[in-house]
């Protein structure tokens, strides 16, 4: 398989710019390579104009996102992408739609993630999940999770508040200065309340947080996890993974 010609991976990206960004770095950093050559081509498509997902799933905005989902595809796949990534958790809610849309495959990142869990964590079968509301209202998670014999365990309301402030006033509003503290405790509450021992983080701007700002605990990234089968799917070598998860 390693001998076969690697294809270009696709990003649909701007969902949003900094979790694009970290996507393509755990691609890099995920790929088992001893010079630029190794590396499976890449093509980015930040597309910063689809429409917010949460928003349009939760009835406050009539912007269907959609459109410029389906706009990024066909350049991506006229540019010559041989795979589609969306970094963007809530845009798999439209999952069904997108993926008829390509002609390539479209990765499912809360499944791989999903299926992550289930194999490196089989003891576990009750997961914590952080989100956006768009996410758990449209049962991305819920539905993934299933699949693989898992259950769905959500915060409180007050810990949804904390990770959304975190998501949109935090890491989408580019302030890197934004206080965690009260985040950090939410967490560590879900945890106490639930007994939860896994947590997906399950937003890329959390992916994103958790880069710069780590909280102990087991936490499993889609971004790292879907970047690593992404490598896989195009013919790349993978890096050995750590105890502690994706590099």
């Amino acid at each position: 398989m390693h001998g076969a010609e690697m294809k270009t991976i696709g990003v649909l990206g701007g969902m949003g710019p900094m979790a694009t960004v970290d996507l393509a770095r755990a691609i890099v950093e995920n790929t088992l390579a001893g010079c630029d050559q190794q590396h499976p081509p890449m093509i980015v498509d930040s597309n910063t104009r689809i429409a917010d997902r949460t928003a349009f799933l939760t009835g406050r905005s009539e912007e269907d996102p959609r459109p410029e989902i389906i706009k990024s595809i066909q350049r991506l796949e006229q540019a010559g992408a041989g795979c589609i990534v969306m970094p963007c958790n809530t845009a798999h809610a439209f999952y069904d739609e997108i993926s008829a849309a390509a002609a390539k495959p479209v990765l499912h990142m809360p499944e791989e993630t999903a299926r992550w869990i289930a194999e490196h964590h089989p003891e576990e079968k009750e997961i914590g999940v952080l989100a956006t509301q768009g996410t758990y209202a449209a049962g991305v998670y819920g539905d993934s999770l299933r699949k693989f014999g898992l259950a769905q365990v959500k915060p409180d309301d007050a810990g949804r508040e904390e990770a959304t402030r975190l998501i949109y006033d935090g890491i989408k509003a580019n302030n890197y200065d934004y206080d965690f503290s009260g985040y950090e405790q939410a967490i560590k509450a879900f945890k106490r309340e639930t007994g939860i021992k896994v947590i997906i983080l399950g937003c890329t701007e959390l992916s994103v947080a958790h880069a710069f700002h780590p909280i102990e605990g087991i936490y499993a990234d889609p971004l790292q996890i879907v970047a690593r089968a992404a490598i896989t799917l195009v013919n790349g070598r993978v890096v050995r993974e750590s105890e502690d998860g994706p590099a």
